[in-house]
């Protein structure tokens, strides 16, 4: 964290930059289709397109901290993204620490969990917090991204259920699994593991027991936790009350509301009344957003002390970080945890 130059806030005992380089343009994701997920899928299956845009964080603005992603599936692309952070690591001669987001590979019954039936358990949850909660669902444009996610979210609200007790009484964990994937960051510079959206299942269905053994389990290898939620306003409460040893959270915040559950108002709600550090995600809300714009929104309005954004170009990436670097330079965190 020497070579760090960016202005940094804490999260634990961890200094980070108040800027973090996300990672999903690097695996092809766009959240603006497939015709530009495959641009991306073909600019960066060439590992040097991912190490010049690490590099510019790195040397011309002094982020030292990159996101990626490690599921477990074998994603070659993912894998790319770990070799150019070791990459640009050794060009610069700086170490480069990551946030890698790892799944929690969730099983009912014996079969991995559905994801219209997750999504459905949680409409039943919060229907009560908001009445205009379908349409939320339906029309949030980066859940629209999902490959035919208007239809068939419609088509489990008519004919499915959500998950009932004895299924979520029966919720285990492929530790197997969970392995294969910490297992491809070792000899990287982790500071925190990031476990995915899964935790708003766990956390919302009253299985934070389950949430614990995983985070502990992690904890034999690596040094730091983190807790991903796309559903803040319902599940940060809940955890806020539980005793999982964790360091912070990752949610989405931006100025549309976008992928902010139950509503934008709620989520905002919870997260200012977290006693724990918050990387915000999505601040764009998926390039719908000019930079400028939401990046006033996530540290002047919202008041946040990180933010994450991903880049699909050198250009993208010059003009996201000077512009967050402008307006962070305005406006020191207002609590540093």
């Amino acid at each position: 964290m020497a070579a760090c130059r960016f202005p940094t806030c804490r999260i634990g005992d961890v200094a980070i930059p108040r800027l973090i380089l996300g990672h999903l343009p690097f695996v092809g994701e766009s959240y603006q289709g497939q015709s530009r997920n495959l641009e991306y899928v073909a600019r960066f299956s060439d590992i040097g397109n991912t190490v010049k845009i690490i590099k510019i964080a790195v040397e011309k603005f002094g982020i030292t901290v990159v996101s990626a992603g490690s599921m477990g599936d074998g994603s070659e692309l993912e894998h790319l993204l770990l070799r150019a952070i070791t990459e640009a690591g050794r060009e610069t001669g700086i170490k480069i620490g990551i946030i890698p987001c790892v799944q929690i590979p969730l099983a009912v019954l014996g079969r991995p969990v559905d994801t219209y039936r997750r999504w459905l358990t949680y409409y039943w949850i919060e229907l009560g917090a908001c009445k205009d909660l379908a349409r939320r669902y339906l029309e949030d444009p980066i859940l629209q991204c999902r490959a035919g996610w208007k239809e068939k979210f419609e088509e489990a609200l008519k004919n499915l259920k959500p998950y009932g007790a004895e299924e979520i009484k029966s919720l285990q964990v492929d530790f197997e699994k969970l392995d294969i994937a910490l297992q491809a960051l070792k000899g990287l510079e982790v500071l925190f593991v990031e476990l995915g959206s899964e935790c708003d299942f766990l956390a919302m269905a009253g299985r934070t027991d389950i949430l614990g053994e995983v985070v502990d389990h992690v904890l034999e290898e690596f040094d730091g936790v983190l807790l991903g939620t796309h559903h803040a306003g319902s599940a940060i409460p809940i955890l806020e009350r539980s005793e999982i040893e964790f360091e912070g959270y990752v949610t989405p915040v931006n100025r549309l509301g976008v992928m902010m559950f139950t509503t934008a108002e709620e989520a905002l709600n919870s997260i200012r009344k977290s006693k724990k550090p918050v990387i915000a995600i999505k601040p764009l809300a998926g390039g719908r957003i000019e930079p400028r714009s939401a990046f006033r929104y996530v540290y002047e309005e919202a008041g946040m002390s990180f933010s994450m954004v991903g880049v699909g170009s050198e250009k993208e990436a010059e003009e996201n970080f000077s512009t967050v670097a402008e307006i962070v330079g305005r406006h020191p965190a207002q609590t540093i945890p």
